[in-house]
């Protein structure tokens, strides 16, 4: 009987790992980066998840035989949610997690209820105003992780201004030097996260600042004064 059973679970580990060779011969013309840990079981019977960049991540679903793609939103008309959404949330909250800490520039509660990931560029407007703001979200359990996201259309000297500050050897206080006063720091070209970071950003489909991420890793792109942000942040983590 034990043999039996392990027979079955073989056949069927060798049949889908058979359809996920069949799924990634069709795909790999149109997504040369795909590898087969993008393609993973998915809710909807008959069809896998799929996620690709394009450049900012996107969850398709493609049938099992390789021949059918749903792209755009699939919904759940019983709970009334979106998969694919939840899906692009789960992952995102994943890449923000996975980010070296020290990569960070990190502004912390004393009494830490909530994290927030702050994609900023520091010559926007908006994202000034929100650093503003820090000792009243701090007071109120705010942690504040700032990562970069210079976008040079719009601040074409934000990126290099960056760099400096991500170099820095004290970032928490270069940032809020530049952020108040306008002072850049005198620091020395260094290895530093910020290109990677605005690559991230885009992945993630951030495309203003300030954009904020919540712990579960939903996106509220734009400003929020710290009392608003605080009701969004529990609003957005009790869904």
């Amino acid at each position: 009987m034990h043999k039996a059973l392990l027979l079955i679970f073989v056949l069927l580990s060798n049949a889908a790992h058979a359809n996920i060779e069949a799924v990634m011969e069709r795909l790999l013309p149109y997504f040369p980066s795909l590898s087969a840990e993008h393609v993973n079981p998915s809710q909807l019977n008959g069809f896998y998840e799929v996620l690709v960049q394009t450049p900012q991540y996107e969850i398709l679903y493609i049938s099992d035989d390789g021949r059918f793609i749903i792209q755009g939103e699939v919904t759940d008309l019983v709970t009334r949610t979106s998969l694919s959404s939840n899906r692009l949330t789960v992952i995102k909250k994943k890449i923000l997690d996975n980010i070296d800490e020290a990569d960070k520039i990190i502004f912390k509660a004393e009494n830490e209820q909530y994290v927030i990931h702050v994609f900023t560029d520091v010559d926007c407007p908006y994202c000034t105003k929100l650093h503003a703001n820090m000792a009243e979200m701090n007071a109120l359990g705010i942690t504040v992780k700032y990562l970069a996201a210079p976008l040079a259309q719009l601040h074409p000297q934000a990126q290099s201004k960056m760099e400096k500050i991500w170099c820095a050897e004290d970032r928490r206080k270069a940032i809020h030097d530049y952020k108040t006063r306008r002072v850049i720091p005198r620091s020395e070209q260094c290895d530093n996260p910020v290109a990677e970071q605005l690559a991230i950003s885009q992945h993630l489909g951030v495309n203003g600042t300030p954009s904020i991420f919540f712990e579960n890793g939903t996106n509220l792109p734009g400003y929020q004064d710290p009392q608003t942000l605080l009701q969004t942040i529990k609003q957005k983590l009790a869904q």
